[in-house]
Formats: structure tokens, sequence, C-alpha cells
């Protein structure tokens, strides 16, 4: 086989049309198993962690939320979508063997859709609250193509006979009711009723949750959500500890908290992508990753811009090491960040400039970065593009001889790819990043 290509020029795209066509089929190969709907977390039936061809709830759900705003035609998601939809609605008519609600389940079989009977971290909560921010979304999409009667149908039906009451309305009502449950954190592995990662997702579901209701005519659910959505507002903010947005008191430091920047945020000024809450969080996972990981350090000496980040402080599954989709995650939310520095032309606050100042420093390209003057804003905005072309460009540093297969993580003394192969969770968080830095393309001229 011919040599890989070399990264493309700093301020370029860190993939290349071709090279997104080519993870884009990868991803694409994971979802909608059989035409069941189902989406398999990985095709890898052997990793530290065993199997993991099933289907999450909340891989599929973040992963089908990536196809619908990644597409660039209704063709490419349409049929994938309308499959999930009835993946969605048929498990919430199973029975549930394992003694909790069949909505809270963290995984299924495929391409069945039985839940998983086996010994796992159960319940998980957050699965409610994405799938609703997946749906609600197709929803609007399908309304805007005349499709209200597939909506009402499916998605939100006004009958419990049907469908529950709808695939949306279902997993909100258990939302509404439930949304300070125990639950098993992302990773599966700590228990809390308060994880951010949960409640800032389930914030936007709600909140979304409360326009479609209205839509759709019931007052009375878009009040009861309304009641949940308060309560969660009024609490939010106790997670920022002065210096980082902690995931929970048990699970401090972990990049769980910027995954959930992108996926929750409503661009409503809660946790934006340049306040201070979520700059010093960047500050402090860019931190704890770097002194972590030997590879970063060595990839930093060896001129490669960007960090690879794991999971949390202190992780040690399959030897604790940086993970692909937590690394896109953080290249998604610097994109946000410049996204929102060119759109309002301004600068954020001095304490927010005083991270970025940091990040950028670490983050970006040193030649490409000098050009920049990041003390105003068209400056600080290109800086942030190419902070997370740093991250980007350094993913693909390890995984371009490989053909871009996107594992779940890399090593963290050589960046080879480790655990699990072909992760599809992987590849929505570059496929999203990619997405949000294609849409500056107008800023960036």
């Amino acid at each position: 086989p011919s040599p890989p290509s070399p990264p493309p020029p700093p301020g370029s795209a860190p993939f290349s049309n071709k090279e997104m066509a080519i993870m884009t089929k990868f991803f694409l190969a994971n979802i909608d198993i059989k035409n069941s709907g189902g989406v398999v977390a990985s095709p890898d039936n052997n990793t530290p962690g065993g199997s993991y061809y099933y289907h999450w709830a909340r891989d599929g759900a973040l992963t089908m939320h990536a196809l619908h705003i990644t597409s660039n035609t209704t063709a490419n998601f349409e049929k994938h979508m309308k499959n999930y939809v009835q993946w969605v609605i048929g498990r919430h008519t199973e029975s549930d063997p394992n003694n909790i609600d069949v909505r809270v389940e963290p995984k299924y079989n495929l391409p069945s859709g039985t839940p998983y009977t086996g010994g796992w971290c159960r319940p998980q909560n957050d699965g409610p609250g994405l799938r609703a921010i997946t749906l609600i979304s197709y929803a609007q999409t399908l309304i805007s193509q005349g499709q209200m009667s597939y909506v009402k149908q499916n998605l939100w039906t006004g009958n419990s006979q049907q469908a529950q009451g709808g695939a949306v309305k279902y997993d909100l009502d258990w939302l509404q009711a439930n949304y300070d449950s125990n639950t098993c954190d992302l990773w599966e592995e700590v228990q809390s009723n308060d994880f951010f990662w949960n409640r800032y997702t389930m914030r936007k579901a709600l909140t979304l949750g409360v326009g479609f209701a209205k839509v759709m005519g019931d007052s009375a659910s878009a009040s009861a959500y309304q009641k949940t959505l308060d309560a969660i507002n009024s609490s939010i903010k106790s997670h920022f500890n002065g210096q980082f947005v902690f995931e929970s008191q048990n699970r401090q430091q972990d990049a769980s908290v910027i995954c959930a920047f992108n996926d929750g945020d409503l661009n409503d000024g809660v946790f934006s992508p340049t306040s201070k809450e979520v700059t010093g969080t960047i500050a402090t996972l860019n931190g704890l990753f770097n002194s972590t990981f030997p590879i970063n350090q060595k990839d930093t000496a060896n001129g490669i811009p960007g960090i690879l980040y794991g999971r949390y402080q202190g992780d040690s599954y399959a030897g604790g090491n940086p993970w692909v989709l937590t690394s896109g995650c953080l290249a998604e939310l610097l994109y946000h960040g410049a996204k929102e520095v060119f759109s309002t032309n301004q600068l954020p606050s001095d304490e927010s400039m005083d991270h970025l100042a940091g990040i950028v420093r670490m983050l970006a390209d040193r030649k490409a970065l000098a050009q920049h003057d990041i003390t105003e804003p068209h400056g600080l905005a290109k800086a942030l593009v190419l902070s997370g072309d740093g991250v980007l460009t350094r993913i693909r540093h390890h995984t371009v001889a490989g053909g871009l297969h996107q594992p779940e993580q890399l090593d963290k003394n050589t960046g080879a790819e480790a655990s699990a192969t072909d992760l599809t969770w992987s590849y929505a968080t570059i496929l999203k990043a990619m997405t949000v830095r294609a849409g500056l393309d107008s800023f960036l001229l």
C-alpha cells in the first residue's frame, strides 16, 4: 500500500474530503444493523471489556443525532432515522428482564433488540433524554417537510395505547418524573443522582420537549416538563467549583463534561463555549491529560499540535489511555468557541481570556498561531479554529497509517490503536467536529 498522505498545512481542514468519506463509510457500516434501526457500538467482539457488539442506548442516540445533523441530504438519513424510530418504539414495548424500567436499560442485543441480561451497571438514566434530543430534532425536520402525520403516528401520538404516547413523549415522561434518580455514569463505573453529563443533556431534552409538546398541542405535558426543567436549572450551576465543571462529587475531573458542553448546549449562554466555566474546564483537563499521557508530551516535542484526552483522572480501564471520542468532543467544543467569537465579534471575559491564551498556546500549530493577534476577536477565533485543528491533526497522525479506522483508545505511550476497533461514537464526534468547522468557512476567508 502507498504511504499515508502527509497532514494538510496548518489552517486547512485537518481531514480532506476523501478522508472524511472513508470515515463516514466506516461510521455508516455500524448503524441500522440488518435494517433493525439498531446501532452497534463497535463490531469488535474481543476487547478488554468483552464484546462491543450491542446497541447501547447512549451511543445509539448520539450516533443517530450525529447522522442527522452531519448529513448533506435527507436521502442520507431518512431510511435509517425511520428505522431507528421503530427501534425505539420496539424497545419501549419490551418487558424488562432486569427489574428496572426498560427506558433506562443500558444496552440491547442486536439485531433482536431484547435487553441484555448479563451483569451490568444499571440503571443508566441518560438514555431517555438523549433519545428525545435526537428524535425531536428529527421531528422538526419531518414537520418542515410536511410529514406531521408521521410525527403524530410515531413520535407524539397523544394516545397512550399507540406507541405509549409516542417515542418522544414516553421518554420525556420518564425524565420528567425521574430526573434525579440514582444512575450509573456514562462510563458505566460509578453511581450518583447528580452527574453533569446527565443533567445538562436532560436540560436540553426538556427544553426542546416543552416546545415540542406545545407544537403538538399538549400544554399539560409542556407544563409538567417545565417544572422539572426549572428544578434542573436551579441546581446545574453548582457543578462549577470556581475552577472547572465537575462531573459528580465522586468523579471530579472528567472529560464527559466536555462532550456534555456540545451535546447539551442550547446556545442560551449557560456553559457557553467561551465562558469562564467551560474555558476553565478545558484548561484543567489539558493539564491533567498532558501530564498523564507520555504520548502527548512526545507528540508535542515532535511538533504535532493538539492533545489527546482520556476519560477521567485515575482511569485504569485497559491501562487508562487517551480516547478518540473525548478528544473529538474537545475539537468540536473549540470550534463552537470559534463560532461564538466570530459571531459576536467580541472577546469573552478577562477570566476566559486568561484560560484561552494558555489553551491556544498548548493546542494550536505554533507557526500558524504566531500569525494571529488573540487580543482581538477575529484573531482569537482563528486561534480557536487552529486549536481544534490541532486536536484532530493529532488523532489523524495516530490513525492515518491504519486507514483512518477510529478505535476507542490510543495507547498512552505509543499512540497505537487500542481497545475496540471502529468505535461508532469515535466517528460520531469527529464527524460532528468537522461539520461545525465546515460551518465556519465563511468566517475563515
